[in-house]
């Protein structure tokens, strides 16, 4: 039993001391190359292995002065190379409890644990970087707080479970936002060390062999780039999310997921605030969306805005019945009420507002440089369409204790709000909506840090009305029972 203080694999101070030289490349690269003369080389790759040495020799010490244990209903933790430090947390605010496995613990059997609270800040409460995977599964049965849990360990069954299919994983990569991260990694990197690349030798090559003109040229070699980038981030998308499954046991969920780097998570029914459903402009054609997870708790280390991704990627007709296998108190309803027509223009406007801003440099550089660049001006009605999408999805629906929010920026949303878990919620009306009898309706959920909100703008005022009765109702029940107990 993890009753006596004990350290983490020696692996863990290596990794220590990766993180902290991964941070250091930038500068390194940066005086590399920006560095003044010859001795200078010298001295930088000189200093460069004093410091590598000691960042080996502070990732050590972090591992040896690392420990940690469970006593009185805590994970106590105790760190720190100079100052020390002590961690105790208790076990009943613990929300979730991930389990995860990079190239290098993969390499000696050994599993990533990290710990998250409600109110544990930014990043997660807890981290064991490297230890034994039967070790990690040990600390997750001793902090999950089951009674008789070893008992039910042996005779728990599994309820329901789902796992990502070749064609879906191959349908969500092709249809990923990935693109767009790639690009901007490579456009970052290119603004950084332009100077150095050869695209004036690259070019003189290119035209050796092929008689294009430089307009065919630049099309070309921009083509080419974003089909390098849309293959990237199939790529990416496709390690991260290979053998994705989820498996339902009791009243909780074990997500697992990634080929390279493995890495399960652990989430309690009760600690979910939300489900969260996205339809991106390509799959929502084709009747595809993406399942999230709003739970309490929550780290950077998360990503996806400090959700976890539930199903990522399923038919919209068969949510609702995985829905009821895994969190059976969510049911994806139809939304009835929809923002009404006079609403539109207020859409509409807000779509064109962002490129509105840029019509006088799109005039100005018209008028100096060339007569093609008031095509610019199209990005007015392309903003017309995007703020007229927005206005024919925006919506709610309330059935029973759900309360369901739809809308879109550029995603098609749909929030699944249950009445308990919403912790307060806005009515707003501007003064340009008083006049047209309108109002905005937003949520707020406990989420990650700070918590997190959800809007529907510009619905009627008798509805934004029937939205608030429903959740002050709840109030109400809540002190009712609270003054008879």
């Amino acid at each position: 039993m993890i009753f006596e203080p004990r350290r983490m694999h020696p692996v863990a101070g290596f990794l220590s001391f990766l993180k902290q030289l991964k941070e250091l490349i930038l500068p390194f690269i940066f005086l590399f190359f920006v560095g003044p003369g010859d001795d200078f080389e010298t001295y930088f790759l000189l200093g460069a292995c004093v410091v590598v040495f000691l960042l080996l020799v502070f990732g050590i010490l972090h591992w040896y002065r690392y420990t940690y244990r469970i006593e009185s209903g805590e994970l106590r933790i105790e760190y720190g190379v100079f100052v020390r430090k002590k961690r105790f947390i208790p076990i009943e605010r613990i929300q979730t409890i991930d389990v995860s496995a990079g190239i290098i613990q993969r390499i000696f059997g050994l599993v990533k644990l990290q710990v998250e609270t409600a109110g544990g800040g930014m990043q997660a409460e807890a981290v064991l970087t490297a230890i034994k995977e039967e070790e990690a599964d040990q600390l997750r049965e001793l902090l999950s707080r089951s009674k008789n849990h070893q008992e039910e360990i042996e005779t728990q069954h599994t309820k329901f479970t789902y796992q990502i299919t070749s064609k879906e994983l191959l349908v969500l990569a092709s249809t990923s936002g990935g693109i767009g991260i790639v690009i901007s990694g490579v456009l970052a990197f290119l603004s950084q060390f332009a100077e150095y690349l050869p695209f004036e030798k690259l070019y003189n090559t290119i035209e050796k062999f092929v008689s294009l003109s430089i307009l065919i040229y630049i099309i070309v070699l921009i083509a080419l780039f974003l089909f390098i980038a849309w293959f990237v981030g199939i790529l990416i998308m496709t390690l991260r999310y290979a053998n994705f499954t989820v498996v339902k046991r009791e009243d909780e969920l074990f997500i697992t997921r990634g080929l390279i780097e493995k890495k399960q998570t652990t989430i309690p029914l009760t600690r979910i605030q939300a489900i969260r459903i996205g339809e991106n402009l390509i799959r929502q054609p084709l009747g595809y969306a993406t399942v999230y997870i709003e739970s309490a708790g929550g780290s950077l280390d998360k990503g996806e805005d400090f959700s976890t991704v539930l199903f990522p990627l399923v038919k919209k007709s068969a949510i609702n019945d995985l829905l009821r296998h895994f969190v059976p108190d969510y049911q994806m309803k139809d939304v009835e009420n929809f923002v009404p027509p006079k609403a539109k223009w207020r859409y509409m406007f807000r779509g064109m507002l962002f490129f509105i801003i840029f019509v006088p440099a799109i005039v100005m550089l018209s008028y100096v440089f060339s007569a093609w660049g008031y095509l610019g001006l199209l990005l007015l009605p392309i903003g017309a369409i995007l703020g007229y999408s927005r206005y024919k999805v925006a919506g709610w629906s309330i059935v029973d204790d759900q309360l369901t929010l739809q809308f879109r920026f550029f995603s098609k949303v749909t929030v699944l709000h249950h009445k308990k878990r919403i912790q307060s919620m806005d009515n707003k009306q501007s003064f340009l909506q008083r006049k047209k009898e309108l109002g905005s309706v937003r949520t707020f959920i406990k989420s990650a840090v700070t918590g997190k909100g959800f809007e529907v703008k510009d619905l009627d005022d008798s509805d934004c009305w029937v939205i608030w009765e429903w959740y002050t109702k709840r109030n109400k029940n809540l002190t009712e029972e609270i003054t008879v107990e």
